[in-house]
């Protein structure tokens, strides 16, 4: 990241961003907030009361161009009568009526039918309401890959399920997306086509497109870890993981998935007309993250600190075929530890728990907020425990998009207080005040606390984050 800063003149002079790059940046937001306008798609199955509750929230979030109910059930001819006693108008709803159920890969067709070019899907069951905001901004901001959210333990899960070998072009990862996820309409419809295509000798595992899908797309999805939350569920009809066999082609969808990504990649099939080639080519926009959003959905913390290398371990078809199985379900102090000291305790409006990468801060690693959209007089605190000779030659770096940075030499806007947590350890809250930034800093998208300086001085500890007052504020 500080690679990308401006150049500061002297030691608390430097120049901000321009009124030109503060509108050009501002156009650039309306016109990918208009670009990608999203579809929710929703499954219906035997649960109505479930569905209708959904789409409530849906239509009063008003995020979304269109909703899309597929009806996964042939026994059920559903109608829009189910949502009367909504308050909304009804028109931006559309209900596929399936012939069969397609159990998971019905959202995917659901979504090959959308007129935007983003869908966002979730299952009916989970409360997506605290994060469906930075959802969106994070998918707006880097839209070419998977966006999900899924609890601490499985983030972790998902890195140690992650398959890298450079002389394939091979990196892709895992995530499941009923919790809540963001993608392109183009990636369900080729989705679809490799279905189709690559298991049409196991027919059986179409249902469990779910496994396939990240995996396919080869490349590492942006997942929020969260306290994900259930909502109340109905009783009505057996779930998909209760039936017959489920484990047994889970299992084998895991296995198949990569195996056939793999052979693919590493087969020379140029020359085959009848070939459907995976994407070689990463089109992310942003490194690997860890990040969870805000209680308030108002902001997103996140790191460039990951606790494993995922790119350093090794992979061998013949012998890591069943990496993203549950055969492989990472146990011990490392997934404690980061259950324990995950980005979400930056976030939880609780200062006496803390974001602690575990080991001492290395040159180029940082912290950094995302606050959704550009904002102008933005106030915010934020609470340490890390020594204050890590904070002290910290570099503030300031960002429309999160690839363009400047640093922030000044200290002006920046009040220091120190006290003693609960449990009486020395932390550090700072105050930031933008409307008192030097002129050309007071508007940001992006915020990071980048060690470009230092090295083994110990590891941060970022224990609260808080939006005290915004001035300006605009929508999403």
């Amino acid at each position: 990241m500080s690679d990308n800063a401006r150049y500061n003149y002297g030691d608390h002079i430097n120049i901000g961003f321009s009124k030109f790059e503060f509108l050009q940046s501002k156009q650039r937001e309306i016109k990918l907030e208009q670009k990608y306008n999203l579809t929710a798609i929703l499954l219906h199955w035997k649960r109505s009361a479930s569905v209708a509750r959904a789409v409530n929230y849906l239509l009063d979030s008003n995020l979304f161009k269109e909703i899309i109910i597929w009806n996964n059930n042939p026994d059920i001819n559903l109608h829009k009568t189910i949502f009367e006693k909504n308050n909304h108008s009804l028109d931006s709803i559309r209900i596929i009526n399936s012939k069969e159920n397609l159990k998971d890969e019905a959202k995917y067709h659901a979504c090959a039918e959308a007129n935007t070019m983003g869908c966002f899907y979730a299952d009916d069951d989970w409360d997506t309401s605290f994060y469906l905001k930075s959802l969106i901004a994070d998918f707006r901001n880097d839209p070419y890959i998977l966006h999900s959210v899924t609890d601490p333990y499985t983030f972790y899960a998902n890195l140690v399920w992650t398959y890298f070998d450079s002389t394939i072009n091979l990196h892709a990862g895992f995530s499941w997306i009923g919790c809540g996820s963001i993608f392109l309409r183009e990636y369900a419809q080729r989705h679809i086509h490799y279905l189709q295509f690559y298991l049409k000798n196991n027919r059986h595992l179409v249902y469990f497109s779910d496994v396939f899908f990240s995996i396919w797309l080869n490349d590492i999805p942006s997942q929020f870890n969260m306290n994900i939350r259930n909502l109340p569920a109905s009783n009505a009809g057996a779930s998909f993981s209760s039936t017959s066999k489920f484990l047994q082609y889970q299992y084998e969808s895991s296995v198949l998935a990569i195996r056939i990504l793999e052979h693919n990649l590493r087969q020379n099939q140029s020359n085959d007309t009848n070939y459907i080639g995976f994407s070689r080519r990463q089109n992310r926009r942003f490194p690997y993250y860890v990040k969870s959003s805000s209680p308030k959905d108002d902001f997103i913390f996140f790191t460039n600190i990951l606790p494993i290398d995922i790119e350093r371990i090794s992979f061998n078809i013949s012998k890591d075929f069943e990496r993203g199985t549950r055969k492989n379900l990472p146990t011990g102090s490392q997934v404690s530890f980061f259950s324990s000291y995950t980005t979400l305790k930056a976030v939880d409006n609780d200062p006496k728990t803390c974001w602690r990468p575990g080991r001492n801060v290395s040159q180029g690693e940082f912290f950094a907020l995302d606050f959704l959209y550009i904002r102008t007089n933005l106030s915010f605190s934020l609470t340490i425990g890390h020594a204050w000779k890590i904070q002290k030659n910290i570099d503030i770096n300031l960002s429309f998009d999160g690839l363009w940075w400047i640093t922030y030499r000044s200290i002006k806007g920046i009040t220091i207080k120190n006290h003693n947590s609960i449990l009486n350890e020395q932390q550090y809250v700072i105050i930031f005040n933008s409307t008192e930034f030097n002129a050309g800093f007071r508007s940001f998208r992006f915020i990071a606390f980048n060690s470009s300086k230092i090295s083994s001085l110990g590891e941060f500890q970022v224990c609260d984050v808080k939006i005290i007052t915004n001035t300006t504020i605009t929508t999403l």
